[in-house]
């Protein structure tokens, strides 16, 4: 292979999961240095646990392969390689869809290890993590927008919770891949860095502010929703007996996490101090 038809980024999660990401070829280039440059990736100096290579040598109007997730943890520790070819790209929207498939396959990873990718905003004060969830017109990116220092918004639409050896779970920011839909090409998010998760908050909108704790049930039914907004991509398309092993283990990732982080529903108006409301249960 060519060495101008190859750049590689290295991505390297809070639980010690690495992955290099491998443009296999120069059809595969802008989407190779469309991720690195969304995700802020560091270069890749060698092999990973897991290690992408990506081709964009499909036709259009060719049929595209299926997204190949992975569904279990018992793959060998070092080495992994896994190959992915899309459709070339000609267009933002082809783009965005690509970058939000990798983006699933690099979560499916999390998934397997007991982390989730989750339709929620990450927010962060004085170190400690907090997801701010609910559905699409709640206004979770503008509440993120609102926060006033010391806070700070990491990510305004989904986040990613990995789990560490000894059970903590950090949380990492991700990408919001609508904003490509536009030609936006000049957002990013560190995607490497991350913070403890401290609570989970699952916004609602109300007349004033107010915040109350949730029962772990009701937590994880919540939860459950919001996360499969995240991975509405996948839902008409990919194999139904994977996709229902998909969601069983994202539903037993949700149950393990309200039983060790709590979660509270927040009643926010549209100009209201909702952060205080939060700062009371932390």
């Amino acid at each position: 292979m060519e060495s101008r038809f190859f750049e590689s980024g290295k991505l390297l999660f809070a639980d010690g999961t690495a992955w290099t990401i491998h443009a296999g070829d120069g059809s595969s280039l802008p989407l190779a240095r469309a991720i690195a440059s969304t995700m802020r990736l560091s270069p890749a100096s060698g092999p990973a646990q897991w290690n992408l290579l990506l081709s964009c040598d499909i036709g259009p109007g060719a049929g595209q392969p299926e997204l190949p997730l992975i569904l279990d943890s018992g793959r060998k520790n070092g080495g992994n390689s896994i190959s992915c070819n899309f459709i070339r790209t000609s267009n933002n929207i082809d783009l965005a869809d690509q970058m939000m498939e990798l983006g699933l396959l690099i979560a499916s990873s999390a998934e397997a290890r007991g982390g989730l990718l989750l339709h929620g905003a990450l927010a962060e004060k004085n170190g400690r993590g907090i997801l701010l969830a609910g559905p699409s017109d709640v206004g979770k990116t503008t509440a993120s927008r609102r926060l006033p220092p010391p806070w700070r918004s990491c990510s305004d639409d989904c986040t990613l919770i990995v789990r560490e050896q000894g059970g903590r779970y950090m949380a990492h920011p991700w990408p919001t891949w609508s904003s490509f839909l536009d030609g936006d090409h000049g957002q990013s998010w560190d995607v490497q860095a991350s913070v403890p998760l401290q609570a989970v908050i699952l916004m609602s909108q109300g007349e004033m502010e107010h915040i109350a704790p949730l029962r772990q049930g009701r937590a994880a039914c919540m939860l459950y929703e919001i996360a499969e907004q995240a991975w509405y991509g996948l839902n008409t398309e990919y194999d139904r007996t994977k996709l229902q092993k998909l969601r069983a283990r994202r539903f037993a990732n949700i149950c393990e996490l309200v039983r060790h982080i709590p979660a509270y529903t927040l009643y926010l108006s549209k100009d209201g101090a909702f952060w205080e409301q939060i700062e009371q249960v932390l």
